[in-house]
């Protein structure tokens, strides 16, 4: 059988123009008719991340510089070019409800990567229980300069929003103004979008985008703390404790979406998000294995922490796109070691908790001991190493990275670490593994009997059956990719006691450079 359509396509695509998107390309609205406010809203979500983007740059640079300074140039220059865009007609107005963005009234959703900064944003507007912020068209220079200045001068835990509005208005910032927050629900309309609404909730669509909002802010975590430890500063555990202790509960609830939160690639991103996902994955082993959820938040917590021996790396070689030296090498295989180090030495933390420790150290030994640091003297491995193994593996070897190789598909990966069970990786542990990602893993591609194209989902929940997932279909019997596919139970059987429907194979989705996480978030 020939390769699906879409997957032929696909193939000689450029890897940064993925064919299957829940949102389909300009040019095929355009050829399909699309009413001109389809292609409208989609400028308006990309105007809007623009906008948050510069907003978070112009705080955070004006935390290091004056207001006068030439480094605010760019981004004040920018967020007024996007104003007078937005603003034609009326005030441009960011309004922070349910912990998500709006712009207006309409939902900003996001990619994955624009996680990060939108969760910065979030946190931010929080902090100052500011429920919408509002531009408008004669929004100037010094208003901006003058706005961010207070912004970061003020100190939100001794002046209220009040006090804030009446610094504005003594500084005459008459074109910004502050919102308090308002509760709103989340209504899904019946083009997709989600807008305010004081009347009708959405409990489904809200508890969807939590997940992915926990998962922004775990990464926004490890980069503040991986810049902290660069600069020798002091480590903020409490924020950190929160974003774990908000994974582990939404993970009681739907581990399934929590995982498939780990397919999402990011080159820039890398060991942020490599992080989270160890963390992610290492929590979910952990619960499966028996672990009380207290303990769970701290070994999510010390995975959080397990690679921050990369922080003592120059980020020329972290990042460097090459083969790496022997003495780069030595370097990043020195990690582990480095990790421990940084963490003792580190301000705001007197004793190092045992699981932290141990993530750092063992997640590179191997059960065999065959990986590294090497020893001089006998080890015994902690449980936590021996999870952290797994997770570590399973992620790093299904990422891209900046360096090296291309992905693997999951299943690949499953199939290579099973070739090593015993040696490399606990025997029963990587079972437990299987059985959270599945046998056929999360976020798999994979062509069923019909010549449809489907994600994996959700693992079987009978074991029995755990060749047959939950999967999303996302081609047509032609291959032409779909929006709002059905999700299907491969378990299900007809009034004959047939399966309805059957996987015919796997599909290599990094080979083809399809990128399933779209389908998570």
């Amino acid at each position: 059988m020939s390769e699906p359509k879409a997957v032929q396509t696909q193939a000689r695509e450029d890897q940064t123009q993925p064919i299957l998107t829940h949102e389909k390309s300009l040019s095929q609205k355009i050829g399909h008719g699309s009413e001109a406010g389809d292609l409208l809203d989609q400028q308006l979500v990309m105007l809007g991340f623009q906008l948050i983007t510069q907003l978070n740059t112009l705080i955070k640079t004006s935390k290091i510089h004056g207001r006068s300074n030439a480094a605010l140039d760019k981004p004040v220059e920018t967020m007024l070019t996007l104003i007078q865009t937005l603003a034609h007609d009326q005030p441009v107005t960011l309004r922070l409800q349910n912990d998500f963005l709006f712009l207006g009234e309409s939902h900003l959703k996001v990619s994955a990567q624009q996680m990060v900064v939108v969760s910065s944003i979030i946190d931010t507007m929080n902090k100052w229980k500011i429920g919408g912020l509002t531009f408008a068209s004669s929004t100037s220079s010094k208003d901006l300069r003058e706005f961010a200045y207070l912004f970061v001068s003020l100190d939100p835990a001794t002046k209220a929003l009040e006090d804030f509005r009446q610094e504005l208005k003594d500084h005459e910032v008459t074109s910004i103004a502050l919102e308090a927050p308002r509760e709103l629900a989340l209504k899904e309309d019946l083009s997709g979008t989600h807008q305010g609404t004081a009347t009708e909730s959405d409990p489904k669509t809200q508890r969807k985008l939590q997940p992915k909002v926990a998962y922004g802010r775990a990464v926004g975590v490890v980069g503040n703390l991986t810049q902290s430890v660069r600069d020798g500063g002091t480590l903020n555990f409490k924020q950190a404790k929160r974003a774990v202790q908000n994974i582990v509960d939404l993970m009681m609830q739907d581990e399934p979406t929590l995982l498939g939160l780990t397919t999402l690639r990011c080159h820039d991103q890398y060991t942020h998000n490599h992080s989270v996902n160890v963390s992610l994955l290492s929590i979910a082993l952990a619960n499966r294995a028996g672990y009380p959820k207290v303990e769970l938040a701290d070994l999510g917590l010390a995975a959080l922490f397990h690679d921050m021996g990369k922080s003592t790396i120059p980020l020329e070689v972290l990042n460097k796109p090459g083969e790496f030296t022997e003495e780069e090498w030595a370097a990043m295989r020195n990690h582990p070691t480095e990790g421990v180090l940084s963490l003792t030495q580190l301000r705001g933390i007197t004793n190092i908790p045992a699981r932290m420790a141990a993530a750092s150290f063992e997640h590179h030994m191997n059960l065999d001991y065959s990986g590294y640091p090497k020893l001089k003297t006998p080890w015994k491995l902690s449980l936590t190493g021996r999870i952290l193994m797994i997770a570590d593996c399973y992620d790093a070897m299904t990422s891209s990275r900046v360096y090296r190789r291309e992905p693997m598909s999951p299943s690949k990966v499953l199939n290579m670490m099973f070739g090593k069970s015993g040696k490399s990786f606990d025997a029963t542990l990587l079972k437990i593994f299987v059985n959270c990602v599945g046998i056929v893993p999360i976020g798999t591609l994979v062509v069923l009997d019909t010549d449809e194209l489907a994600v994996v989902l959700k693992p079987a929940v009978n074991k029995t059956d755990g060749e047959r997932p939950l999967v999303k279909v996302i081609t047509d019997v032609q291959g032409n990719p779909i929006d709002n596919g059905p999700e299907l139970d491969l378990a299900e059987k007809d009034d004959l006691g047939e399966y309805r429907h059957n996987i015919i194979r796997l599909v290599d989705n990094t080979e083809y450079k399809f990128d399933t996480s779209r389908y998570f978030v």
